[in-house]
Order: structure tokens, then C-alpha cells, then sequence
């Protein structure tokens, strides 16, 4: 038999009046949230098939990690307008390929939002037709968007392109690679010496494998850039800050070398040439993925 009760009756009644104790057993714990936040997680890789034509894509993913590492490319934090057709994206450390997306503004609730369906082949051999706006949700919480192909910035300038009589000359950046018979040194790829020297390079490593600095080994030039004009040493000192989580430590001799880090040579290229630009403000040096990042 149905009550007269109306509905405001039941819910003023007693019953649903709850302390602050009573209140808390329905919010979740933050262990059940991120559990939670998992499984969703889950379930979006779950929704994944596997890509029949993954042969048509794998070239992709192994040329733009590469150029990642060469610096053509960077990574910028998620923005709307860069997630593009044709475009790369980085989620949960696993590399994205947006083959085909229709992208068109919908109401959503009270406000008009692009959204729209998508064919992401991804790098680990799956594909997805997924969301416009979980794309970007999945790019927010833990990823990154992979720019366009460039042809980087040559050296020209610290190199002494165009000098005149009026300029002056401050000295060598070089990079230097590691000649040790040592383990510890010789198993470690893209390890170099970023270092600053008035004298030409090929006089002040002479007695390199005497001295600590150079690892008690003999070293190889891999690149040097005359730079004028510029403060070198604070040059040199903001170079090695902004690699500084890529420095490699070891004890030679007693002692712990600086100016050695484990950076790709055309990162570091890179980032030379956007010390002399000055456009080297808007990046950092993202280890995890050996590539910059654009802040």
C-alpha cells in the first residue's frame, strides 16, 4: 500500500539526518579512488584490438622517437588545438598515432565542446577508436603531445658565422666522448662531456687520460663551437644546470668528475643552439623520454 508521504516527508525524515562520522562512509578513501581511477584505466586499454595492419605504422613510431631524440621534435603539456590528424601523442608512456578523427562541437551539458570518434593505432601494436575528449583526458593526466617535424636550428651563429673584427672571440664549448677501457664508462650509451675551454680543445685534452675530469682516459672530439660575444662560463654553467638530471656520476681516482651527463649528441646540439637564441627558456629536458619538452 503506497504512503501519503510526500516526497520532501521522506527525505526531512529522520533517518537521512547523518553526523559528520555516518557522513564519511560514503566518500571514498583515496586508495579506492585511485583503485578506481586504475580500473578505468584498464578498461580504456581493455576496449583496445589489436592493429591488422600494424606493419603500415611501426616505421612511424621508430622514426619519430628518433627524432624526438635528434630534437626535429619536442613535447608540449596537452592543448586542445595540437591534437590533430596525423598526429602524435604520448599517454601513459605509450606512444599514440591518431590515424582518422572527426572532430565537431557538441553540447555538452550546458556548454559546446568539440568531440567526436577517432582511430588511434598505438605503438605496442593495438588500435582504439576512442574519443576526442578522452584522447585529451588521457594526454592531461599523464602525457604529452608530440610536435610537428622540424629541421632544428644550426650553429651558425656560436659557431662564428658572419664574425667581424668588432666581435670577440670567448672561447670552446665542446662535447667529448669517454675512450675508457672502464665498464662502469664504456657500457653507457650517449654519454658526453659538456665542457668550456680558452685554449683549442686538442691542446687542453692532451693529458686527458691523467686527469680525473676526463675520466683517467683518453678522449674523442664529437663537437666544438667557437662562441663569441657571450659569457661563457655562464653559458657553460646554465648548459650543465639545464641537463642537470641526465648527470652521470661515478668516482675515478678518488674522485667524482663533473660535466659528464647521458644525453643523445643531437639533444645536446639542440640545446646549444637554443642557448644562442635565447629560445632555450621555453624548454626542459625531459629524461624519461630523452627529448625536450616545451614548458
Amino acid at each position: 500500500m503506497m504512503s501519503d508521504k510526500t516526497l520532501d516527508d521522506i527525505l526531512n525524515d529522520p533517518l537521512f539526518n547523518l553526523n559528520e562520522t555516518e557522513q564519511t562512509l560514503f566518500n571514498l578513501s583515496e586508495p579506492i579512488k585511485r583503485g578506481r581511477s586504475k580500473k578505468q584505466k584498464a578498461d580504456e586499454v581493455a576496449q583496445r584490438k589489436v592493429c591488422e595492419n600494424f606493419s603500415d605504422y611501426a616505421h612511424l613510431f621508430a622514426q619519430v622517437h628518433r627524432e624526438l631524440r635528434e630534437g626535429k621534435r619536442s613535447l608540449i603539456r596537452y592543448r586542445e588545438d595540437s591534437v590533430r590528424e596525423k598526429g602524435f601523442f604520448i599517454a601513459d608512456g605509450v606512444m599514440g598515432y591518431i590515424d582518422h578523427l572527426e572532430v565537431a562541437d557538441r553540447q555538452i551539458k550546458d556548454r559546446v565542446r568539440k568531440d567526436g570518434r577517432s582511430r588511434v593505432v598505438y605503438e605496442d601494436g593495438t588500435e582504439s577508436n576512442i574519443l576526442f575528449r578522452t584522447i585529451g583526458k588521457n594526454i592531461t593526466r599523464n602525457g604529452y603531445i608530440v610536435t610537428e617535424l622540424n629541421d632544428g636550428h644550426e650553429l651558425d651563429a656560436l659557431s662564428g658565422a658572419d664574425i667581424t673584427h668588432e666581435d670577440h672571440s670567448q672561447g670552446w664549448i665542446y662535447v667529448l666522448r669517454s675512450k675508457s677501457a672502464d665498464e662502469r664508462i664504456s657500457t653507457v650509451k650517449d654519454l658526453y662531456k659538456i665542457g668550456f675551454t680558452t685554449t683549442p680543445v686538442e691542446q687542453r685534452i692532451r693529458n686527458a687520460r691523467n686527469e680525473a675530469t676526463y675520466l683517467m682516459a683518453d678522449v674523442e672530439v664529437v663537437s666544438t663551437f667557437h662562441v663569441y660575444n657571450v659569457d661563457v662560463h655562464k653559458l657553460e654553467g646554465l648548459i650543465h644546470d639545464f641537463f642537470h638530471t641526465a648527470r652521470f656520476y661515478v668516482t675515478v681516482n678518488g674522485t667524482e668528475p663533473e660535466e659528464w651527463f647521458v644525453v643523445p649528441l643531437p639533444i645536446i646540439r639542440e640545446a646549444i643552439a637554443k642557448f644562442a637564441d635565447g629560445t632555450i627558456v621555453d624548454y626542459v629536458y625531459n629524461r624519461e623520454l630523452q627529448a625536450l619538452e616545451r614548458i
